[in-house]
């Protein structure tokens, strides 16, 4: 019996694909079933269909080559047999764009506007149940906030259906913004109300992120709508954006503990006195350690880099790392050693030398140059949801912002779904 015949891989593939922002909210484990499937689904397709074109989008050539480095890296810095399986997985983020892209290349105007707002509906739940969290200190499974006092007073993090993963800002910051911009293509320009409503959504995803606590989830929300108002130049939107969002806001942070402790109080984290200089103070918070830290395995290995995930094995190591031990009190017990650089440069730097970071450049300066290229194409819907979801890519990428960890696999799976959205519809603008 052929198995190429009795799958129905499309409809498999379109029932993953149109459910991935609920299997996200499942965690690792279910997104790994998930990719594992997909990758099993797509080799067959590509198989039954004996087409290899997709595979020639210079986007793809360079995340392959990325890819495929750092697979080869993590064999040179060979460490343990389950971190080269690791490495080598993350070719299951390249099926991911190929699903997306060959569902959404087949879906029916129906199903696809039935799952843009099904997804949104989705969306806001997942933002009431971290306002009740926020409210009642507990989500409607129960789970507590996070960053707590004693007896669960001035909590500084929510996450609601996420748990102890505190990643609830990140997953509404980028998924959240992915079905904005593409719902409000699905509305009626002449429907004032259903248009109302999307913005709503977007001031209700911005007030959410808000009370995650999570600040690198609010620069891309802020850094990806400065991009798409600039590059639409739309100076009123960007002018009413800024300053709708802006009061809302100092309003919050006036009225909020947490969000004033977060957002504000940013600095409160560093180890110098009060007295010292802004500079000082950022020069000498946890984030700034992890970041010398990384910058000293690179100048180690500078060509190669340490391999893939190394940076926690290696940190220990490094003359920084001790130094915060040796001198615990000056450092108050933070440390330069952590899971990862907390931003994806110096973690490209530190774990793939130059050569790796170099490839992750290509990536970015690729798609820069493909949102640039987008302006110069007459407004439409594909050409508006392409700049939306180019210039949220660009927030990602952002390089002078903390960030967690590129190819973990909450991370990877939602940059590369993003990027999945990205190429097929810089790709139906070109066609036409």
């Amino acid at each position: 019996m052929n198995i190429l015949k009795i799958v129905d891989s499309n409809k498999i593939l379109q029932i993953i694909i149109l459910t991935f922002p609920l299997i996200i909210i499942f965690k690792s484990a279910a997104i790994n079933a998930a990719l594992l499937s997909l990758s099993l689904i797509s080799l067959i397709i590509i198989i039954r269909n004996k087409d290899y074109s997709f595979f020639t989008h210079y986007l793809i050539i360079a995340i392959l080559f990325l890819i495929g480095f750092i697979f080869i890296n993590s064999l040179i810095n060979f460490k343990n047999l389950e971190t080269v399986i690791k490495s080598f997985g993350n070719f299951r983020f390249v099926f991911l764009i190929f699903a997306i892209f060959i569902i959404l290349s087949n879906i029916s105007k129906k199903n696809y506007t039935l799952f843009v707002f099904l997804n949104c509906i989705l969306i806001v739940l997942i933002n009431i149940d971290i306002l009740y969290q926020y409210i009642f200190n507990k989500n409607i499974l129960g789970y507590l906030p996070g960053m707590c006092k004693e007896n669960l007073t001035n909590c500084k993090r929510f996450s609601g259906i996420f748990g102890e993963e505190l990643v609830a800002g990140a997953f509404i910051s980028q998924i959240g913004l992915l079905f904005f911009f593409m719902a409000i293509c699905e509305v009626s320009k002449n429907n004032n109300l259903q248009r109302y409503i999307v913005y709503l959504f977007l001031i209700f995803l911005f007030i959410t992120i808000l009370l995650t606590g999570e600040r690198n989830a609010l620069l891309i929300f802020a850094i990806c709508l400065f991009i798409f108002c600039i590059l639409n130049k739309n100076i009123i939107l960007l002018s009413s954006s800024i300053a709708i969002f802006g009061i809302m806001f100092f309003v919050l942070t006036q009225n909020s503990f947490s969000i004033k402790e977060r957002y504000l109080n940013i600095l409160n984290s560093s180890t110098l006195e009060s007295e010292s200089s802004v500079v000082k103070k950022v020069i000498n918070t946890p984030w700034s350690y992890h970041y010398q830290t990384a910058f000293e395995l690179f100048l180690d290995k500078p060509l190669l880099g340490h391999g893939y995930k190394n940076f926690r094995v290696k940190c220990k190591d490094t003359k920084f790392d001790k130094k915060t031990i040796d001198q615990y009190d000056k450092y108050k017990g933070y440390r330069g050693c952590s899971s990862h650089p907390h931003n994806y440069m110096l973690e490209m730097l530190s774990e793939n030398g130059t050569i790796g970071f170099v490839m992750y450049l290509a990536i970015l300066i690729v798609i820069f140059y493909n949102v640039l290229r987008l302006c110069k194409y007459s407004k439409s819907k594909n050409q508006f949801i392409a700049l939306g979801i180019g210039s949220l890519l660009l927030a990602i990428l952002f390089p002078f912002k903390p960030s967690g960890s590129f190819l973990s696999t909450f991370n990877a799976s939602i940059f590369f779904y993003l990027l999945g959205f990205f190429i097929y519809y810089t790709k139906q603008i070109k066609q036409k």
